[in-house]
């Protein structure tokens, strides 16, 4: 309650209201008892006498608050009674507030009608002559206070006494709250800080301007276009030349090394050559198939068994006795390991180095898709066999059932003998049961006779191979015996010089066909003709492996140098013209450089040798097979 304002009782109206009719609490019928001694009219009186009117509001103002102020300070507390203590209920919504300074009650006396007067505590002239200014607020006068204020004046009542562990739970949950709040702040100054400050673009009012802005806008994204297209064509430039470093660094050619050894170089020239032997022919008086008593490529003598033709109708006889033939070659083979035979080992050993070759140029040819030559190989492979099949019969084994078998071969051979038409050699030579139709023709006389037109005639009308029948009619050629030892070969040489090849001069002649060099090559004949030079050679050696051809791929070797040989990409700076290079060595972990001697190279190799007073090169040299990989001093590994 504020100072100054008495308490009021809920009966008497606020002084707003002593301006009008002041409602009562008396019914509106009753009389008002007025005093004789007052005036009828209050105008008069006002205007009459001022200053009672003034003394008359003191009186009936201020004496009634002064005696009970002063008589209540006297009061004995045990003497006044107990009051209630005045609480606002702060519950109640529905209670009006003093704030407009009319009561509940006042409110319906202020529409009652004129005529219902009210009585006024005081003199009610003097109360309607006092100024308000001067007047003190009776109780319920006084402005209404704000709910929280009344709620504050209320007597405050001891807190209540938390446990260590509420507030221990009350401590860190503000503690949470702070965190949140400075995270959330952090959160709002980082966005702040990340999005930059836009700031809004006038917007042109005007169409033209409008035009303008936009054609300006257009060109700002296309320059920005632009630069963009810019920065990835130089990252792509980047990423290139890290490409080509990493190339050059990482993938190029590291240096790669090769041994100088000793070896030779051959220069030679191709032609394609006709084989030309001479030889006889042998016929049957009988019709059926042929069965060879001779190894094919052997040499036979005179009156020797050669071949049987077996007639028609003893087929079951000669299936049994290749059968027997076949069981006996296994045999012999199982004895041989088992360590029977001490000469079949060294037998079968030279069968397998001879027949080596021969399948090393079938896998040659099988991966290069030529297969002109098999039938070729295939006769050659047979006949190293039989040879060796023959040589295997002299041998004892000291076996009953190898012995055993072989009584029962020639049993079996006995009894086709009898039934069949049996050949005889004639002369001594080598046998062949391969024929092409050329073997009257061709003969030495023919090869010291004939011009360079007949020679290529011959060679694009013969086969390349010469193969069998076994299938023999009557007077028909059966095989064919060389009767001497040696062999020619025909052959045309185009941009030859004759010189090279005088007579009676050897050359070296290789068939890569067969793997096979022919030494001892002497030179029978050598005439000029439109083109090149006819050249005849004449050998002795490599009859018997040449049987079955009738024309043959050869190379005439020209020149042969000997020395130290190294590969023809390791000469660096070469002047073949002076005859002089430099060679890379690895020496020590080091790429030294040296100046050689070029003597003779070809496509493949070079024959080099050290400078006078030089050591290097020499035998086992580490050559660098790609000198353009390192310079002079450079580091390489070993």
């Amino acid at each position: 309650m504020a100072n100054g304002k008495r308490p009021n009782n809920g009966k008497r109206p606020n002084n707003a209201n002593r301006q009008g009719n002041r409602p009562t609490n008396r019914p509106a019928n009753r009389p008002v008892n007025r005093s004789s001694a007052q005036p009828a009219n209050r105008s008069a009186v006002r205007s009459a006498s001022p200053v009672k009117a003034d003394q008359t509001k003191k009186k009936t103002s201020e004496t009634p608050m002064r005696k009970k102020r002063f008589f209540g300070l006297f009061k004995s507390k045990k003497a006044q009674p107990q009051k209630k203590e005045f609480r606002p209920n702060t519950d109640r919504t529905a209670t009006p507030t003093r704030s407009s300074g009319i009561s509940a009650s006042n409110k319906t006396a202020v529409n009652r009608p004129a005529n219902a007067s009210s009585v006024n505590r005081t003199s009610g002239r003097a109360a309607d002559m006092m100024d308000p200014k001067y007047s003190r607020p009776l109780f319920g006068d006084e402005p209404a206070v704000p709910q929280n204020a009344v709620e504050k004046e209320q007597p405050n009542t001891p807190p209540k006494k938390l446990s260590w562990w509420q507030v221990r739970k009350v401590h860190k949950k503000n503690k949470l709250i702070q965190k949140q709040n400075q995270k959330a702040k952090a959160e709002a100054a980082k966005k702040e800080a990340e999005v930059p400050e836009s700031f809004e673009e006038t917007r042109p009012e005007s169409v033209d301007e409008r035009r303008k802005h936009m054609a300006k806008m257009r060109k700002r994204e296309s320059l920005r276009a632009a630069f963009n297209g810019f920065l990835c064509v130089l990252i792509l430039i980047g990423m290139m030349i890290i490409a080509v470093l990493y190339l050059v660094d990482y993938v190029a050619a590291k240096p790669q090394y090769a041994f100088a050894t000793q070896g030779s170089i051959e220069h030679t020239i191709g032609a394609t050559a006709l084989v030309v032997r001479n030889e006889t022919v042998m016929t049957s008086t009988h019709t059926g198939e042929l069965m060879s008593q001779a190894t094919e490529g052997s040499r036979v003598a005179k009156g020797q068994h050669l071949a049987m033709v077996i007639p028609t109708g003893m087929e079951s006889t000669l299936a049994d006795l290749q059968n027997v033939e076949q069981q006996i070659v296994d045999l012999e083979r199982q004895l041989m390991n088992q360590g029977k035979g001490v000469a079949a080992k060294t037998v079968f050993t030279e069968a397998k180095d001879e027949i080596k070759p021969i399948i090393t140029m079938i896998r040659q040819d099988a991966i290069l898709n030529q297969l002109n030559n098999m039938t070729s190989y295939s006769s050659s492979i047979r006949v190293l066999m039989e040879k060796r099949d023959t040589k295997l019969k002299d041998i004892d084994f000291e076996d009953e059932q190898l012995t055993t078998l072989r009584a029962s071969e020639t049993a079996l051979r006995t009894q086709l003998e009898n039934r069949a038409n049996s050949i005889y050699a004639d002369a001594p030579g080598i046998v062949s049961y391969k024929l092409d139709g050329h073997e009257t023709e061709l003969n030495y006389d023919l090869l010291m006779d004939m011009v360079d037109s007949k020679c290529e005639e011959l060679i694009s009308q013969c086969s390349s191979i010469i193969t069998g029948d076994l299938q023999i009619k009557t007077n028909e050629p059966v095989l064919r015996i060389v009767q001497n030892d040696v062999q020619y070969f025909s052959c045309l040489l185009k941009n030859a010089p004759m010189e090279e090849f005088q007579l009676g001069s050897d050359h070296v002649i290789r068939i890569p066909a067969e793997g096979i060099s022919i030494s001892d090559c002497k030179v029978i004949r050598c005439s000029v003709t439109r083109d090149g030079i006819l050249v005849v050679f004449q050998t002795a050696n490599q009859v018997e492996r040449l049987l079955d051809r009738r024309t043959v791929n050869i190379e005439i070797v020209q020149t042969k140098t000997t020395g130290i040989r190294v590969p023809v990409s390791s000469l660096a700076n070469a002047d073949y013209d002076r005859g002089i290079a430099t060679i890379f060595v690895n020496e020590s972990g080091y790429a030294r450089g040296y100046t050689v001697q070029i003597k003779d190279y070809d496509r493949e190799y070079a024959i080099i040798a050290p400078l006078e007073k030089a050591e290097i090169p020499s035998i086992s040299t580490i050559v660098i097979t790609n000198p353009q990989t390192v310079k002079e001093g450079d580091k390489v590994e070993k």
